[in-house]
């Protein structure tokens, strides 16, 4: 698998593991999404290679992470991590 250039808004830029998987566990984001954050926030997996696993289109992929992020800068917030 490809290893991704992973973006994220700026206030999450610092983040390190444990934080991201203290974020993605608050979020609540359900089991595909879930995986989809794991793939990309904590493995650095390429959107096409995730979409490949998932068996769906990167540009699913893709519009589904601007969807978890927010929720996931969200869950950030409330745990005053930002």
């Amino acid at each position: 698998m490809a290893r991704a250039r992973v973006r994220v808004p700026e206030s999450l830029e610092d983040f390190g593991r444990s934080d991201w998987e203290a974020v993605i566990q608050e979020a609540a984001l359900g089991l595909e999404d879930t995986r989809i954050a794991e793939l990309y926030l904590l493995d650095a997996v390429a959107q096409a290679d995730i979409g490949a696993e998932l068996k769906m289109d990167r540009s699913t992929v893709s519009r589904r992470l601007i969807r978890i992020i927010d929720k996931i800068e969200r869950s950030a917030a409330k745990l005053n991590l930002i």
